[in-house]
């Protein structure tokens, strides 16, 4: 059992903290950007299991309570001294008020974003009006050039009159196939959980870093797919012409979330750095195991731990 809690607290101390620097390490290398991404969430979610991992453990240790309704249930519990079993209760409180409170502000942000992602699209359909040459397209009469998306089953790409105006057609079709490829990899849902994680484990660096860094790779990403199918220079020259487009809530735009993320897509673009180089190549399929194993071994060890505390009752 030592040895298991000592794995899980190794993983919590290599992923929760120590990962980020090498994770901005491996994007410097010239690895791309949804290798990146993935192996971001391998270490949020190899963190957020090694936490619920030694928090089970911490509540099913004998004699505290959690493991006492095991042996309860097996008559088992007068082995242990009541003495201890009331120290071990008294001492997973703060533990158990801990976790809920830190549940009880996660879920209020998920309610919120959601809540104001839909008033935003009520409005848009007061406002907005559909655009006859793109299936998914709202048109939204304004000067200022806006492009971005929310995700829905209806239109949810948002174009303004100021932006068609602005752009060529070879320009809008990287915009929009730019926020198509926000829609189709599901980014919206990855900003939502990273926000969730940011409000579960604050005090990690690797989600603190992670909240900074994915939203600009996500931008990459989508940059890429655009780029393959209209051409870096011609997407580049389109996010020049939005890049004030304000920010929206629940919405992802084009031109990003910050102008120091948009400079650095623009300089990647016009330098041809979305081809990943070769090491990079090369070393993506040991990032992606590596990322496997950082899911998978303190979900291994917390079973075991875990199988170890339940099985002798």
């Amino acid at each position: 059992m030592l040895i298991l809690v000592t794995a899980l607290l190794l993983a919590l101390v290599l992923l929760g903290c120590l990962a980020g620097p090498a994770l901005d390490r491996l994007w410097s290398s010239g690895a791309h950007p949804g290798t990146v991404v993935a192996c971001w969430l391998g270490a949020l979610m190899g963190t957020f299991v090694a936490v619920i991992g030694l928090i089970a453990v911490a509540l099913l240790w004998p004699p505290t309570p959690g493991h006492g309704v095991f042996e309860w249930l097996h008559g088992c519990l007068p082995h242990h001294p009541a003495a201890a079993t009331a120290l071990a209760g008294v001492a997973s409180l703060p533990l158990l008020w801990l976790c809920g409170a830190r549940l009880a502000r996660g879920v209020p942000r998920v309610r919120r974003a959601l809540r104001h992602r839909r008033s935003h699209r009520e409005m848009l359909h007061m406002v907005a009006y559909e655009d006859r040459e793109h299936s998914d397209v709202l048109l939204l009469d304004h000067p200022v050039p806006v492009a971005y998306c929310l995700p829905s089953r209806w239109r949810p790409i948002v174009v303004s009159t100021g932006a068609r105006t602005r752009l060529s057609p070879g320009q809008l079709a990287a915009v929009l196939e730019h926020e198509r490829a926000h829609l189709r990899q599901r980014h919206h849902t990855l900003l939502i959980l990273i926000d969730i994680a940011h409000a579960l484990l604050p005090w990690s660096p690797t989600v603190r870093r992670a909240r900074t860094r994915i939203p600009a790779l996500l931008e990459m990403a989508a940059d890429d797919a655009a780029a393959r199918s209209s051409g870096s220079g011609t997407l580049a020259g389109a996010l020049r012409q939005i890049a004030t487009t304000p920010e929206f809530a629940g919405a992802l735009a084009a031109s990003g979330r910050d102008h120091g993320s948009l400079s650095r897509r623009l300089t990647r673009l016009e330098d041809g750095a979305r081809r990943p180089s070769r090491v990079a190549r090369v070393g993506r399929p040991i990032t992606w195991v590596l990322t496997a194993c950082a899911v998978a071994l303190p979900f291994a060890a917390s079973l075991s731990a875990l199988w170890r505390l339940v099985a002798p009752c």
